[in-house]
């Protein structure tokens, strides 16, 4: 395959414009149109007489065979000459590969490899042994990952979402990740407030597939985050590698904080810093405490069919706290299968503790929570008698997140805090 690509020197020149009518690619169209026309190069000077015994310079990819690999360096050569300029951008965007001239001029490396499935258009300037200047202009494709060695994956939340204040970015991966900090170093998060101020936040490894990101305080209402995972070609374990590239952008909505106390029987809700609701409630009985701890809302149903023995509490019929029982207005905090539910049958509601550890509302106040309610809210459950180590423990979704310390949660990353 003959390439043609740019360097001078040691140095390596970065894209840039000829000028604002004269993109990159038509450039390199016009070149290989001359590439293929009736001359085997471009160049300026006098064109060689064909007496002359000068040999024209010749481009190649080093070691290519069918198609250029993703996993290692491109390398490019040239015969019967030296590099000049040297620039390698990705067809269809401005994604180039960097890399350097040797100190003879004879190759060019670059300093990572080349995305696969993706085209580039490598375009060269070269010196032959006389010193005239030819370009070269080719396009090549890179090899794609075959599918039993890519690296599949989740995203939660959903490109372009709204979600709450409390809402961590999570990735779950279909195979074990070995090379953490190596993923982790390509997964980048771009949060700003509304004033344009950067948030800080961090990654934490749960275990080989799973890691979240979450900032170091509730975002700011208002705030957007964007996700961009340069994972293609990267290597996650032994035999497998990202396909391809990934990026999301969502919004966080309005502050919904909920303070639940057990103590005192009485949920109290804040829309953006004020007070609007003041409920009573009941949470977990004694022996069935619901866990204290700062909660995120996971999602919510109108109806949901509950009962004791998915609960792992009894599946024993004859059990006193044996249930098995449709509950309205829903909205589930951990998926263990805690939920803000309506409960108006319970004749202690506001003075006492009765449930099997969720928390009951009225029908009317469920019913309100479940209408506000989105996904990432905080609920921050308060004396109960019971703390979250159990479920930090067992890293239950939607309890385990704000319930380490920042060092902890930092602790969980696989690249060096600074």
């Amino acid at each position: 395959m003959v390439l043609v690509v740019s360097a001078s020197g040691s140095r390596v020149w970065r894209r840039r414009r000829v000028g604002p009518e004269v993109p990159l690619r038509a450039i390199v169209a016009l070149l290989l149109l001359t590439v293929t026309g009736c001359t085997s190069s471009a160049h300026t000077g006098s064109d060689p007489s064909p007496s002359t015994s000068v040999q024209a310079p010749v481009v190649r990819v080093s070691g290519a065979g069918p198609s250029v690999s993703y996993l290692t360096p491109l390398r490019l050569v040239v015969s019967a000459g030296s590099f000049t300029s040297v620039q390698v951008n990705a067809e269809g965007g401005d994604q180039a590969l960097e890399g350097s001239v040797s100190g003879d001029g004879t190759s060019w490396v670059s300093e990572s490899p080349p995305k696969p499935s993706f085209s580039y258009l490598v375009a060269a300037t070269v010196k032959d042994t006389s010193g005239r200047t030819f370009t070269r202009a080719v396009t090549f494709t890179v090899a794609a990952v075959p599918d039993n060695r890519r690296v599949s994956f989740t995203v939660t939340p959903d490109d372009a979402e709204t979600v709450g204040i409390g809402q961590p970015i999570v990735v779950r991966f279909l195979t074990p990740v070995t090379e953490r900090a190596a993923m982790e170093k390509v997964m980048l998060v771009d949060a700003r407030d509304p004033s344009g101020k950067e948030v800080t936040g961090s990654w934490h490894w749960l275990n080989s597939q799973e890691v979240h990101w979450r900032p170091r305080a509730f975002f700011t209402a208002g705030t957007t985050v964007h996700l961009d995972m340069r994972i293609a070609g990267v290597k996650a374990s032994a035999d497998r590698y990202g396909r391809r590239d990934y990026a999301e952008t969502f919004a966080i909505g309005a502050s919904h904080i909920t303070r639940v106390d057990a103590s005192t029987h009485r949920v109290r809700v804040y829309r953006d810093g004020s007070l609007v609701d003041n409920w009573p409630t009941g949470t977990g009985r004694p022996g069935l405490e619901t866990f204290s701890g700062t909660y995120v809302v996971l999602g919510k149903s109108p109806v949901v069919q509950m009962d004791s023995c998915s609960a792992r509490i009894t599946c024993d019929k004859s059990n006193p706290d044996y249930y098995n029982e449709k509950e309205f207005w829903a909205t589930r905090v951990t998926a263990s299968g805690t939920f803000l539910h309506a409960a108006s049958w319970d004749p202690m509601l506001g003075r006492a503790n009765t449930s099997h550890g969720c928390i009951h509302l009225t029908d009317a106040d469920a019913e309100n929570f479940y209408n506000h309610a989105v996904v990432g809210d905080v609920v921050i459950v308060s004396h109960t008698g019971r703390g979250p180590q159990e479920r930090i423990a067992t890293q239950d979704p939607g309890l385990y997140d704000w319930n380490l310390s920042w060092a902890a949660w930092t602790a969980g990353s696989a690249l060096p805090q600074g």
